[in-house]
């Protein structure tokens, strides 16, 4: 009996602590609403589109073959290619990032080489600050893109380049180019 009463009183206080009971109820469709759809931005190389420099001296780039041409401390070459963005959404940017660079550059010339990616491009509906590209109206671009490689002379304590970074493959392939989503 007083197991009754006590599940009675129980069932009491959770009918009162949950609130009222609602009898009536209505639903509806948003009609009205329409839909919500999502955007996108892809990146892809245009095929047969790089080309090399040397830039070692700023004021009069040359061709670079990285087939057949080496670099020497002091040397910065660059290969610029065109890729294609196609951006569609509001307030939408996108960043450029170059990434494991670790798999293309071999661990001796770790702290002598560097690789970095740049973006430029001029016209109607994008801009480009630093490596952010910013799109302001939807559409196909294309965007060209720099890869800066530069090898640097010596070390700051004494100017010298070591013996392990001679003969020595950077594997760009290993690269990877990615545009990240950044808000605009």
């Amino acid at each position: 009996m007083k197991a009754a009463v006590a599940a009675g009183a129980a069932g009491a206080l959770m009918l009162g602590g949950a609130g009222t009971f609602a009898l009536w109820n209505a639903t509806d469709d948003l009609d009205d609403a329409g839909t919500v759809t999502t955007g996108h931005l892809t990146m892809t190389t245009v095929p047969a589109s790089g080309a090399w420099e040397d830039i070692s001296v700023p004021a009069t780039p040359v061709a670079f073959d990285a087939i057949s041409e080496t670099i020497v401390p002091g040397d910065t070459v660059k290969f610029t290619q065109n890729v294609t963005i196609s951006a569609e959404g509001k307030n939408l940017s996108g960043e450029l990032v170059i990434g494991n660079t670790a798999a293309a550059i071999p661990a001796d010339l770790a702290g002598h080489v560097t690789v970095a990616v740049a973006a430029t491009t001029s016209g109607p509906n994008i801009s480009v600050v630093g490596n952010t590209i910013t799109f302001s109206k939807p559409g196909t671009y294309t965007v060209p893109v720099t890869i800066t490689v530069a090898f640097a002379k010596g070390n700051l304590t004494d100017a010298k380049t070591p013996a392990v970074t001679m003969d020595e493959a950077i594997d760009l392939p290993a690269l990877s180019l990615t545009l990240n989503q950044t808000r605009a």
